[in-house]
């Protein structure tokens, strides 16, 4: 089944990537400003009367925050997670973590830049929190393209109703893409809508109707659909304030490399890894692979895939161990909600098998 799975995203991937010749990544804009934040939960109850007590009572809560700017001389990122998870009333299960990058760029127009960060996470089984600071040196840059893919998918949306008879030109689209992108410059979203109505009518040569307008209208106001390029690779030493062992404190080795793909306007890649290591170096290190990759098959559904790898090297025992979580999810938007319908695979240092789960779960978009 998991293998079933990981080829169905794999050619919806390849098949997404066609038929655009403008290019998404192509696409700059000064200035990069991201906000994503969730909260979902689930729920999962049994009871069977001919078994004694309640079998199953089981619920979990999931907060995730994601901020990410970008100007032509700093720019930061910021993660945080929170999940809970509990049997009846008992907290049996929760973590903590968050991460939080600040990066100052020598030159405007370079991509160099120095950084500075903080990270920490906390697990009911940790003697202390943990918490590190990291100075270090990168390169690379993150772009918001989500203007012009939303003036893609207008010319998508108005192509499949009929409102005109052929996709927008190139200039047409990257001129309705620079008026979305100057949304916050217009006092009234009337008035941004009927800047865009006067470019797509101009380039077709036909008048759109009130079901056209109300379509573009909801694609510029549309939330939770961002797209961004571009990637980063940074290195530096850190230092561990607090740790989670109880053990003495560390100087840290630290690195990481992050990078972004919009194929076309209805999909999002990202891939991302980092390692870390004590120093002076004695054959020990952490390290963790991942990817992400989201697909919006219409208005109202998507599909999501995520896989992560964990791979720790031990000095003291001279032992090394890893883990994976692979979650394949459908999402449903109803009213302000959403329904996911969710398949993870897991599994743990000394696991001979993956553990299965399959979860449905109502999640509400807090923006």
């Amino acid at each position: 089944m998991a293998r079933k799975m990981v080829w169905a995203a794999l050619s919806v991937l390849v098949a997404s990537v066609w038929g655009y010749p403008l290019s998404l990544c192509d696409y700059r804009v000064p200035e990069t400003s991201l906000l994503d934040m969730d909260l979902s939960l689930t729920y999962h109850y049994r009871d069977d009367p001919s078994q004694p007590g309640v079998e199953i009572n089981l619920g979990k809560a999931t907060f995730t925050y994601t901020q990410l700017y970008n100007a032509p001389s700093q720019g930061f990122s910021i993660d945080a997670k929170a999940v809970l998870g509990a049997r009846g009333f008992e907290l049996v299960d929760a973590l903590l973590e968050s991460s939080a990058t600040y990066r100052f760029y020598f030159a405007t127009e370079e991509p160099f830049f120095f950084f500075g960060g903080a990270e920490g996470s906390w697990r009911p089984t940790y003697v202390n929190p943990w918490f590190q600071v990291t100075l270090g040196l990168g390169y690379g840059r993150f772009n918001d393209v989500t203007p012009l893919a939303k003036a893609m998918l207008i010319s998508e949306d108005l192509l499949r109703i009929g409102a005109i008879p052929a996709s927008l030109s190139e200039d047409a689209l990257l001129a309705v893409a620079q008026e979305i992108g100057r949304r916050a410059e217009y006092e009234r979203l009337e008035d941004l809508v009927a800047k865009v109505e006067e470019i797509i009518e101009t380039d077709t040569g036909v008048d759109l109707d009130a079901r056209a307008v109300l379509r573009i209208e909801e694609r510029i106001t549309e939330t939770g659909r961002e797209r961004y390029c571009g990637g980063a690779i940074q290195a530096g030493l850190g230092y561990e304030l607090l740790n989670p062992r109880g053990g003495d404190r560390e100087v840290v080795l630290s690195a990481s490399a992050n990078w972004a793909l919009a194929p076309e306007p209805r999909s999002q890649l990202l891939l991302r890894g980092d390692l870390s290591a004590p120093m002076p170096w004695a054959n020990a290190y952490t390290a963790r692979l991942g990817f992400t990759y989201d697909y919006e098959l219409n208005g109202r559904t998507s599909f999501r895939a995520d896989y992560s790898l964990e791979w720790v090297k031990e000095a003291e025992v001279e032992r090394s161990y890893d883990s994976h979580d692979a979650v394949f999810q459908l999402n449903l938007n109803l009213g302000g909600w959403k329904i996911a319908f969710t398949l993870s695979f897991s599994k743990g240092p000394g696991d001979v098998a993956w553990t299965q789960e399959f979860v449905i779960s109502a999640a509400i978009d807090l923006r």
